[in-house]
């Protein structure tokens, strides 16, 4: 048979690695999001001038940063997505090529 090859384990291995990647990434997109709350007063309070400039600064990081792991997020589920999309389809082909060969074969 000529043609080409594609190695199906290889596509459900990176689709299990990237699946992986995504759970892994939910525990600091949470810890993004939730754990780095501070209040002004955790910047020195009125007492400290640039206090405010701080806070802000920091609230602007945690923003971008959630920005960022969210797009990441994203952008690795559509990889996955269409890992797994690629894998089915070939599988399909595979499964529909070896059943038209079998049928040949039969005649």
């Amino acid at each position: 048979m000529s043609g080409y090859e594609v190695d199906l384990s290889y596509l459900q291995d990176t689709y299990k690695k990237l699946q992986g990647i995504a759970y892994g990434m939910d525990h600091h997109t949470s810890a993004v999001n939730y754990k780095t709350n501070l209040s002004p007063s955790q910047f020195g309070g009125e007492g400290f001038l640039e206090a405010d400039n701080l806070y802000q600064a920091h609230e602007t990081m945690k923003n971008q940063l959630s920005a960022m792991m969210t797009t990441l997020q994203t952008m690795i589920q559509e990889f996955t997505d269409k890992t797994g999309s690629a894998h089915d389809q070939y599988a399909n082909t595979d499964t529909s090529v070896g059943d038209q060969f079998q049928r040949k074969a039969a005649q």
